[in-house]
């Protein structure tokens, strides 16, 4: 039977979706996104099969619709076209924090559709149409949170998703659970990147800086409307794993301020032995 993928919101998220869902179920891909002119510009670069600033019109023909915008966008959307969503159609969203949405949601899903979100692990610095990039979920996480109602055969639409787009590791949880493991392995790095930018040293140039600089900073150069809003939609989470990560490096502190050699290489070693049993997982 045809099937039809309706994305929402053409920025760098969905556009990457778009594009990495080319041939997926040999289904017709059409977008939607409030600026005319990235909807002809995912038109012409073969994004989408076709695409319009008519988001009510999207919705209502997708077999499965992809919710690709911020997550104080999804409520209003689901109550306004909600009743217009095709019989059966599996609804998701790709958003970085569930628990406060998914609250937000109750009584706004409509009973004749299922609904699942997903959360793909995976992002630039940059946000925009210009930046998306079919290879973005080439190997990332990703991970599913059903809602209790959810359909099993959701959850398998979801996986194959993720098989198609190129996902390599896979999870399923719960999205209280989700919360409290994204913030610490997302929100916190873009807190600690950004903290390491606040105040750069005076001396700072190119010159000084190798790989380590790269990496940790990496990701300070944010987005910071959207980051604005998923730090405080996961804000007791975040600030747990904040208040755990200011006291170890308090404690590191202390051994340099101390000029304790033992206690300072022992917090190292503690440090490299966590990192090398995360990569076991």
């Amino acid at each position: 039977m045809p099937f039809t993928v309706g994305i929402v919101g053409l920025g760098l998220m969905g556009a990457s979706m778009a594009f990495a869902l080319r041939g997926f179920r040999g289904a017709t891909l059409l977008g939607a996104d409030s600026d005319e002119l990235v909807c002809r510009r995912a038109e012409n670069a073969g994004a989408v099969h076709s695409a319009t600033t008519d988001t009510a019109e999207v919705m209502s023909r997708a077999d499965l619709l992809l919710l690709c915008v911020y997550a104080h966008n999804i409520p209003p959307l689901l109550e306004a076209q909600g009743a217009r969503l095709k019989r059966g159609c599996v609804v998701s969203d790709i958003c970085g924090v569930k628990t406060r949405l998914y609250e937000q949601l109750a009584g706004l899903i409509p009973g004749h559709v299922d609904y699942v979100g997903v959360h793909p692990m995976a992002g630039k610095e940059r946000d925009g149409f210009e930046n998306a990039d079919a290879l973005l979920y080439r190997g990332c996480g990703f991970i599913i949170t059903p809602l209790p109602g959810t359909r099993p055969e959701s959850v398998a639409l979801m996986r194959e998703l993720a098989g198609h787009i190129g996902a390599a590791r896979l999870a399923v949880a719960e999205p209280e659970e989700h919360d409290r493991l994204i913030a610490y392995t997302s929100d916190l790095m873009h807190v600690a990147s950004a903290g390491l930018c606040l105040h750069p040293h005076p001396g700072m140039n190119a010159a000084f800086t190798a790989g380590a600089f790269r990496d940790c900073t990496r990701v300070a150069d944010i987005n910071a409307a959207a980051w604005k809003e998923l730090l405080l939609d996961n804000r007791a989470n975040t600030s747990a794993c904040l208040e755990r990560y200011i006291a170890d490096l308090g404690a590191i502190k202390e051994a340099l301020d101390r000029n304790d050699a033992r206690q300072l290489e022992a917090l190292l070693l503690e440090a490299g032995k966590n990192k090398r049993d995360m990569l076991r997982k």
